[in-house]
C-alpha cells in the first residue's frame, strides 16, 4: 500500500511539471476571439487559395458577445466572424465569384464558407437600416478595405454603444435579443458622411420582432439608423 501510495505521489509531481496552468488556462481562453485576432490568418488563406490580390472587403460578427467576442468552442454553432475578401483580379473575369467568405476554425487554417446575404439581411428588423446595410454589401464588389484603413477592433466599437441608455432600454426590454456586427467601408455606408480609407463597424441589436442599428462611425457618435 505504501508503494502505491509514492507510486501516486510521483505521477501527480510528474503531471504538475509537465502541465503549465497556465496554459492550459490560456488554452481554454484562445477559443474567444476578436474580429481582428484572425485577420492575418484569414488574409493569408485567401491569398493562397482564392486570388493572389485578396483584401478585406467586410466583417461580418453573427451572435457576438458583450464583450465583442465569439467562441470557435461555444455550442452556437452559427456565431462566428466572418470575412468577406474580394479580389480584382476574379471581378474583372467573373464579377460574381469577386467575393468568398472564410471563417477561423479553432487551430486549424481559416476555411470557406457560403453565406447568404439575404440570411445575413434577414436578422435586421427594420426596413431602413437594412436598406442601408443592404445597399453597402452591394458595391463592395468592387470595394475592400486598404491595409492602412483605421478602424477599431470589435470589443472597442461595440463598447461605445453598449452602455448608451437607449440600448440598455432595449436589451432590458428584450432578455434574449442578441448582437450581429458588420465592419465595411466607410464610404459604402455613406459616401457623403462616410470617412475616406476608413471602415466603420455597424452594431444590429436584435429580438424575434426588432431591432436597433447604430452606425459607429469613425471619429464621431454613433448614429442611430433604425427608425
Amino acid at each position: 500500500m505504501k508503494n502505491h501510495a509514492l507510486i501516486i505521489v510521483f505521477l501527480l509531481v510528474l503531471v504538475s511539471r509537465s502541465c503549465n496552468v497556465n496554459d492550459l488556462v490560456s488554452e481554454v481562453a484562445n477559443g474567444k476571439i476578436t474580429a481582428k485576432e484572425k485577420l492575418g490568418e484569414v488574409i493569408k488563406k485567401a491569398k493562397s487559395d482564392f486570388a493572389g490580390d485578396s483584401r478585406l472587403a467586410v466583417i461580418y460578427g453573427r451572435n457576438v458577445s458583450t464583450s465583442g467576442e465569439i467562441d470557435l468552442l461555444g455550442d452556437d454553432l452559427t456565431s462566428n466572424f466572418y470575412y468577406m475578401v474580394q479580389s480584382d483580379s476574379v471581378a474583372a473575369v467573373n464579377p460574381s465569384e469577386a467575393n468568398q467568405f472564410y471563417i477561423p476554425v479553432y487551430k486549424s487554417d481559416p476555411i470557406r464558407s457560403p453565406l447568404n446575404i439575404n440570411d445575413i439581411l434577414s436578422l435586421i428588423k427594420n426596413q431602413n437600416a437594412k436598406d442601408i446595410i443592404g445597399g453597402a454589401f452591394g458595391i463592395i464588389g468592387t470595394v475592400g478595405i486598404s491595409t492602412s484603413a483605421s478602424y477599431s477592433d470589435s470589443p472597442a466599437a461595440l463598447n461605445n454603444v453598449l452602455e448608451t441608455n437607449e440600448v440598455k432600454s432595449f436589451r432590458a426590454s428584450n432578455v434574449a435579443s442578441q448582437i450581429d456586427m458588420y465592419l465595411f467601408p466607410s464610404k459604402s455606408v455613406n459616401d457623403n458622411l462616410g470617412t475616406a480609407n476608413s471602415a466603420d463597424w455597424i452594431v444590429n441589436f436584435y429580438s424575434s420582432s426588432s431591432s436597433l442599428v447604430y452606425w459607429v462611425k469613425s471619429g464621431s457618435e454613433p448614429i442611430k439608423l433604425s427608425d
